[in-house]
């Protein structure tokens, strides 16, 4: 649910409702998903999560064939592995593919800090729990 390169860091399981954004976590550089009033705590999200992505930088637009605001479904690649360790490239499988057309896998890493990310479904889990469990917080923008 959270990059290995996440995994030393504190974190939370994402919510419906939240309101995330792109930050570099730790001291390592690894781009993860936070909230505003957390940005220490890494908010892991679960396969086949829905997303909606704003602030997407003109020149991401281009590259990804997207709009500034873009539906997307977070996904998890499997990591390669050499002689049953990891390789380095392995370190990041946390992304995105982006709705409409055949979009390729844009890895968080690829991100820059600041890109807002609305959490609107949570894959397997029911509304109605959604909702009970975890209601809307207000966010001051």
């Amino acid at each position: 649910m959270c990059d290995y390169s996440l995994e030393s860091f504190a974190r939370r399981d994402a919510r419906a409702g939240d309101q995330l954004r792109t930050e570099k976590i730790g001291g390592y550089g690894s781009v993860g998903l936070v909230t505003p009033a957390a940005p220490d705590v890494a908010v892991c999200l679960c396969p086949g999560t829905r997303l909606i992505v704003s602030g997407i930088p003109a020149t991401l637009q281009k590259a990804w064939n997207v709009g500034e605001v873009a539906i997307a479904t977070f996904v998890q690649r499997d990591a390669p592995r050499l002689g049953g360790l990891l390789s380095r490239d392995g370190r990041y499988r946390d992304g995105v593919r982006f709705d409409g057309g055949d979009h390729s896998l844009v890895l968080f890493q690829e991100f820059p800090v600041g890109v807002e990310v609305s959490v609107e479904m949570i894959q397997g889990v029911p509304q109605a729990v959604i909702e009970e469990k975890a209601p809307l917080e207000p966010v001051s923008v």
